[in-house]
C-alpha cells in the first residue's frame, strides 16, 4: 500500500468519527436540518467517504476522483452552512450550551479534513492516471 492510499484510509476514518460527533452536538443543541439537507449529508458526508474506502480495493482511481468529488461537495456545504449564510446552523449564531465549543470545533475540524480528502484525493487521482500499473494491494 502506497503512502497516499493510508492517508486516504486515515482522513475518510477521521472524517467519520468528526462526523459522528458533530452529528451529536447538531442534536443535542437541536439544530435538526430540513429532509433535502437530511438527504445530501447522509449520502455525500456520511456514506459517500466510506464508499471510496470499499472502492479503493478495487479502482485507486475511481475511489481517489470520488473521494476528492464527496469531500469537495461536502466542504462548499459545509462551509456555507457553518460559517457563510445565517441560519440555524451557522457556528457564529448557535448559543452558549456547552455543546457549542464542541459544535464549533467539529466544523471546523470537518473543513480541514475535507481539503485534506481533496488534497489527497486528487493527488492520488493523478498519480494513478500517469502510473496505472502502479503497486496494488495483494489479492488474497
Amino acid at each position: 500500500m502506497i503512502r497516499l492510499e493510508r492517508y486516504f484510509i486515515g482522513i475518510v476514518f477521521a472524517n467519520l468519527g468528526v462526523v459522528l460527533v458533530h452529528t451529536v452536538a447538531h442534536l443535542v443543541l437541536q439544530i435538526v436540518p430540513s429532509p433535502p439537507d437530511t438527504a445530501f449529508i447522509l449520502a455525500v458526508i456520511l456514506v459517500g467517504p466510506v464508499v471510496t474506502l470499499t472502492l479503493l480495493r478495487f479502482s485507486r482511481v475511481l475511489a481517489s476522483g470520488l473521494l476528492a468529488i464527496v469531500m469537495g461537495a461536502a466542504f462548499a456545504y459545509g462551509v456555507q452552512s457553518h460559517f457563510v449564510i445565517p441560519g440555524p446552523d451557522r457556528v457564529a449564531i448557535v448559543t452558549g450550551d456547552p455543546w457549542t465549543l464542541v459544535f464549533v470545533v467539529t466544523g471546523a475540524i470537518l473543513a480541514v479534513l475535507e481539503v485534506a480528502g481533496i488534497i489527497v484525493g486528487a493527488k492520488l487521482f493523478s498519480r494513478t492516471l500517469r502510473n496505472p500499473s502502479g503497486p496494488r494491494w495483494p489479492r488474497g
